[in-house]
C-alpha cells in the first residue's frame, strides 16, 4: 500500500529546504513566500458597514504559485500547514485555506525549532486553525489599516505634505522620541563641584577617595538634581559648591592628615539574565552587536529557519525541559560543576499576554551547537553566539561580589573610597551585560582597594577640584526605545523593528551617533496628533488596545466590538478624523510650538521641509542638516535677518550662458526669455565645484545629442531625462547607465545605439513599459453593467475613484471622487447620466 501522500506548506523557501532535510519521501513542502492574499495598497478595501468586512485580493505574482498549490494538492492525501506558530503565521494558514479550498484532511504543524526530534514529533500530530488568533490577527490589520488610510490623508491636508503618515503604533513611537526631546529642550545644565584625593596606603598602593561632606554637610551631587528638569533640590543640610568654594576647599584640606575612619565589606550577589525573549534580543544586538533592530529580525529569522535557534518571536523568557537540560549539560561540560546553578531555574513571562506560548529564544535540539561548530561567520555567528551564552548563564550559579567602602576624615572634610571585588564570577564567565568579551569584562567589574586599617594615616599625592555638569535626559536609542515600548505595553516586539524603521525612514527621526534625535517634522507630526487626536496616541489607550487583540486571540472578546469601539461612536476615530477635517486650522497645524523658539519667529513646516517667515512675507528654509535640537532661537533670527540669499547669475564665455538658481536648485541657461535653454546642473558637477565650467555647461545645454539615423532614415538621440539617460529613435526607447558623470551619454556611438536598440526590452507582466510611465496603479472596484455596448466599471487609481465606459475615463463628481462608500452606492444609470454629461461637454 503506498504511503500516504502529505502536503505541506510553510512561508519561506529556506524554511522548505530545511524542514525536507527530516522528513520522508511521501512528503512534498511547498512555500508560500509569505502571503498569498492581502489587502490592496491603492485603496482602505475595508467595509466598515458590514463588520469591517475586508476585501482580499491575490497578492500580485503570487497567481502562478497557487496553481502550483492547488495542482500538488490534488496529488495529496493530507495537508499541514507549517506557517509560523504565531498570529501572522495563523494568519497565512487561513488564507491559504480560503484561497485553495482544500477538499482533504488538513491541520496546523506545530512546531517551535527545526530540529529533527521536532519536525518528526509535529508530522505525527497537529492542531485545527485557531479561529481565535486569525480574528485577533485580522482585528489588528483593521485598526492600522483605519488608522493609517483616514489620519494620513488628514496629515496631508494639515501639513502640506503628502509624504507623511500616521500608524497606531508608530506615532507613540514618534512621541516617546518628541517628549524626551522637549526634556532636552527645556533641561537646566547647572555646574557643581566636589574634590578628589589621591591616597597611598602604607602598602605604598595608591587609590582615590572622593570629598563627601564638608562640616557636617553633605556635598552636592548628581542625584541632588532633579534628572528630568534639572533643577537643583537645594535639600537641607547639602552644600552645593562653586568653583571658588571647591577651590578654598582644597587649599584648606590640603594640609590636613588623611585618617581612615572605617572599613566596611558588604557582599551581594548578581542573578544571571533571564533567556532573550524578542525585545531583550533586538536591545543586547543593537548594544553589543551594533546593528539595528530589523537587522537582529532578519538574522534571526536566518538562524531559525536553517535550524540554529528556536522560533524569535516570543514574548515568554521561559526556557522547555529539553532546553534547560541542554544548557545545564553543556556549563558542567565546559565550566564545570560548580558554575552550575545548585538548583533548576524557571523563568516566568512578565505580562499575562506572552505571545502564543512560545518558549524563549535558545539553541535549536537537544545538546546545543558549540559556536565554533555551526560553520556560521559574520554576524549570524555574532548573534548565535549571543544566544547560545545568554541561554547557558541563565542556568550558572550566581556571581559572588563584594563592595568595600571606606570612610576618611581630612580636618573638616570627609572622604570616601570605595571597591568591587569578584568573589566568585558564576555566570559572568559566560555571559556579561553590555560587553563581547567576559573575561575582559571580569576585569573592568574590579575595582579593588588595597588592604587598608582603621586609624591609618594615608599620605596625601594630590588634592584637586574636580567640576561637574549635570546631563540633559539621554535620547532614546534603538535599544531604549524597544526597552521602553515593551515596559510601556505598546505594540508587540515582533513589531518594533518595523516602528523604528518607519520613523527612520519617514525622516521622523534621525540618527545622531546611535540616537534617535526626532526632525522638525517629526515634531510637526506628533505636535498635530497630540493636540487633535490626543485619545489615539495616549499611551494607556494603546496600550489598551493591545490587550484588546490579546483578548480576543484568547477567545474573550468579539473582534467586531472592539473595531465598532475604536472607529465608531461620538469618541471613534472616524467621527473624530470628520471633525478635525472640517477646522479651518491648516497654519495652527504647520506652526511648531518649540519650548526654545520664540513665538515672534517660529519654525513652520511644509512639502519642502522646516522653514521661516521673515517681515516681508519671504519664506526662508532652514538648513537641510537642521533638527530641533541642535537649532537656537539665535540661529534663527540671524537667518531672518540676512533674508533669502539672492545669487547673482554668473556668466560664462562670451555671454550667452548663465549659471542661475531656481526653485529646483542650480542650472545652466542659454539665451533668454521663453526661447533660451535650460539645464540643471548635475549633482556630481555641484559637489566638484564646476558650475562654471563652460565646457560642461555647453556640453549638457547641446542635449539631446544626435548620433545619426537607423536604416529607416529614423533620428537617434540621446536625452538626460527625469529617470536617467536613455536613447531615442522613433517610438522606440532604451536605458543607459546611470553613472555619476554620465559617461555613456557622451560617449555612445550611433552603432552601439542601434545594437541596444535591436535587443528585447525588459517587461513587466509580459507587455513592455514606456519609459516614465508608472506600472499598473489602477484598478476596478466593480462593474455597473454595460452602456452603448461598453462595460461600465468604477475604479480606482492614483487620483481617486472615477468611471471606466470601455476604454475611457471619465472623472467623478467631486463628492463621489474620494467617498468610497458613496461612489459604491452609485447605479448603473446614475453612471450612465455621468457618461452622457462628460460627453456632452466634450
Amino acid at each position: 500500500m503506498d504511503a500516504e501522500q502529505t502536503l505541506i506548506i510553510v512561508e519561506s523557501p529556506t524554511k522548505a529546504k530545511t524542514i525536507t532535510k527530516f522528513l520522508p519521501s511521501s512528503c512534498k513542502v511547498v512555500a508560500s513566500k509569505g502571503h498569498i492574499r492581502d489587502l490592496p495598497e491603492d485603496r482602505m478595501a475595508i467595509d466598515v458597514a458590514k463588520d469591517f468586512a475586508c476585501d482580499y485580493e491575490v497578492v500580485s505574482g503570487k497567481e502562478s504559485l497557487i496553481k502550483e498549490l492547488k495542482s500538488s494538492l490534488k496529488k495529496a492525501d493530507r495537508l499541514l500547514l507549517a506557517t509560523d506558530e504565531d498570529r501572522e503565521g495563523e494568519s497565512i494558514s487561513w488564507h491559504l485555506l480560503e484561497v485553495l479550498k482544500p477538499k482533504i484532511p488538513y491541520q496546523r504543524m506545530v512546531f517551535h525549532e527545526i530540529t529533527k526530534s521536532a519536525i518528526t514529533k509535529a508530522l505525527e500530530g497537529g492542531r485545527p486553525l485557531d479561529e481565535h488568533l486569525v480574528q485577533a490577527q485580522e482585528g489588528r490589520r483593521v485598526v492600522d489599516r483605519l488608522y493609517g488610510y483616514t489620519l494620513s490623508p488628514t496629515l496631508w491636508r494639515k501639513l502640506s505634505n503628502k509624504k507623511l503618515s500616521a500608524g497606531r503604533v508608530q506615532s507613540v513611537g514618534l512621541r516617546l522620541t518628541v517628549e524626551r526631546e522637549r526634556q532636552r529642550l527645556t533641561f537646566l545644565m547647572s555646574t557643581y563641584y566636589d574634590a578628589k584625593a589621591q591616597l597611598l596606603a602604607s602598602s605604598k598602593q595608591g587609590f582615590e577617595a572622593k570629598l563627601t561632606a564638608y562640616q557636617g554637610q553633605s556635598i552636592a551631587s548628581s542625584k541632588d538634581f532633579d534628572s528630568v528638569t534639572g533643577q537643583y533640590k537645594a535639600k537641607k543640610d547639602t552644600l552645593l559648591l562653586q568653583k571658588d568654594q571647591a577651590i578654598a576647599l582644597v587649599k584648606e584640606l590640603e594640609g590636613e592628615s588623611f585618617v581612615v575612619q572605617s572599613i566596611q565589606r558588604k557582599p551581594f550577589i548578581t542573578r544571571p539574565s533571564v533567556p532573550f525573549t524578542t525585545s531583550t534580543l533586538q536591545q543586547d544586538a543593537i548594544k553589543k552587536l551594533h546593528i539595528s533592530a530589523s537587522e537582529t529580525m532578519r538574522i534571526a529569522q536566518k538562524l531559525y529557519e536553517n535550524g540554529f535557534i528556536t522560533y524569535m518571536r516570543t514574548d515568554s523568557p521561559s526556557l522547555s525541559q529539553e532546553g534547560t537540560q541542554a544548557a545545564r549539560s553543556l556549563v558542567e561540560e565546559l565550566y564545570g560543576k560548580s558554575f552550575l546553578s545548585p538548583s533548576v531555574r524557571y523563568f516566568a513571562a512578565k505580562s499575562a499576554g506572552a505571545q502564543e506560548a512560545h518558549e524563549a529564544i535558545r539553541p535549536a535540539g537537544e545538546r546545543f551547537l558549540l559556536p565554533g561548530e555551526a560553520g556560521l561567520s559574520g554576524k549570524e555567528f555574532a548573534l548565535y553566539e549571543l544566544i547560545w551564552k545568554r541561554t547557558l548563564a541563565s542556568q550558572m550559579a550566581d556571581a559572588q561580589k563584594a563592595t568595600t567602602t571606606v570612610k576618611l576624615t581630612a580636618g573638616n572634610g570627609e572622604f570616601t573610597a570605595s571597591g568591587t571585588e569578584i568573589v566568585f564570577p558564576g555566570f559572568l564567565r559566560a555571559y556579561v551585560e553590555g560587553s563581547d568579551d567576559p573575561d575582559e569584562a571580569l576585569d573592568d567589574k574590579e575595582s579593588l582597594l588595597p588592604v587598608l586599617s582603621q586609624g591609618e594615616i594615608c599620605p596625601l599625592q594630590g588634592l584637586t577640584e574636580v567640576e561637574h555638569q549635570t546631563k540633559s535626559p539621554a535620547r532614546y536609542t534603538e535599544a531604549s526605545l524597544v526597552q521602553e515600548l515593551e515596559k510601556r505595553g505598546i505594540g508587540r516586539p515582533s513589531t518594533y523593528a518595523t516602528i523604528i524603521k518607519t520613523l527612520l525612514d519617514r525622516k521622523y527621526v534621525a540618527k545622531e551617533g546611535s540616537a534617535l534625535a526626532p526632525t522638525f517634522m517629526g515634531f510637526g507630526v506628533c505636535q498635530f496628533l497630540e493636540t487633535n487626536f490626543g485619545q489615539f496616541i495616549d499611551y494607556d489607550f494603546t496600550s489598551m488596545m493591545e490587550d484588546g487583540l490579546d483578548k480576543i486571540a484568547d477567545g474573550s472578546l468579539d473582534k467586531v466590538s472592539f473595531l465598532n469601539s475604536f472607529y465608531l461612536g461620538e469618541k471613534g476615530l472616524e467621527n473624530q478624523n470628520k471633525l478635525q477635517l472640517e477646522e479651518d486650522n491648516k497654519v495652527v497645524s504647520k506652526t511648531l510650538r518649540l519650548p526654545h523658539i520664540s513665538e515672534e519667529n517660529p519654525v513652520m513646516v511644509g512639502p519642502y521641509g522646516p522653514y521661516v517667515i521673515d517681515a516681508k512675507g519671504q519664506y526662508l528654509s532652514l538648513p537641510p542638516t537642521a533638527l530641533p535640537g541642535n537649532t537656537t532661537d539665535a540661529m534663527i533670527k540671524e537667518l531672518i535677518a540676512n533674508g533669502k540669499e539672492k545669487k547673482e547669475p554668473v556668466t560664462l564665455g562670451s555671454g550667452t550662458i548663465q549659471v542661475l538658481t531656481g526653485r529646483f536648485g542650480p542650472y545652466w541657461q542659454e539665451g533668454e526669455g521663453k526661447q533660451a535653454k535650460r539645464a540643471s546642473i548635475p549633482k556630481w558637477v555641484q559637489d566638484a565645484n564646476r558650475q562654471e565650467d563652460l565646457e560642461l555647461a555647453e556640453r549638457y545645454l547641446s542635449l539631446p545629442r544626435k548620433l545619426g539615423t537607423d536604416a529607416l532614415g529614423n533620428e537617434v538621440l540621446a536625452y538626460k531625462g527625469k529617470y536617467g539617460p536613455y536613447i531615442a529613435c522613433n517610438s522606440k526607447t532604451r536605458n543607459l547607465q546611470k553613472t555619476d558623470h554620465d559617461e555613456q551619454l557622451f560617449s555612445i556611438t550611433l552603432e552601439e545605439a542601434l545594437a541596444l536598440l535591436a535587443q528585447e526590452v525588459e517587461s513587466s507582466g509580459g507587455k513592455a513599459r514606456k519609459r516614465g510611465t508608472k506600472g499598473p496603479g489602477a484598478s476596478v472596484i466593480k462593474e455597473l453593467g454595460t452602456f452603448e455596448g461598453e462595460t461600465v466599471a468604477l475604479a480606482t487609481g492614483r487620483y481617486g475613484l472615477y468611471l471606466k465606459a470601455g476604454k475611457q475615463n471619465i472623472a467623478l463628481p467631486s463628492e463621489y471622487k474620494k467617498d468610497e462608500v458613496k461612489a459604491g452606492s452609485l447605479t448603473l444609470e446614475q453612471a450612465v447620466a455621468i457618461i452622457r454629461t462628460k460627453r456632452a461637454k466634450e
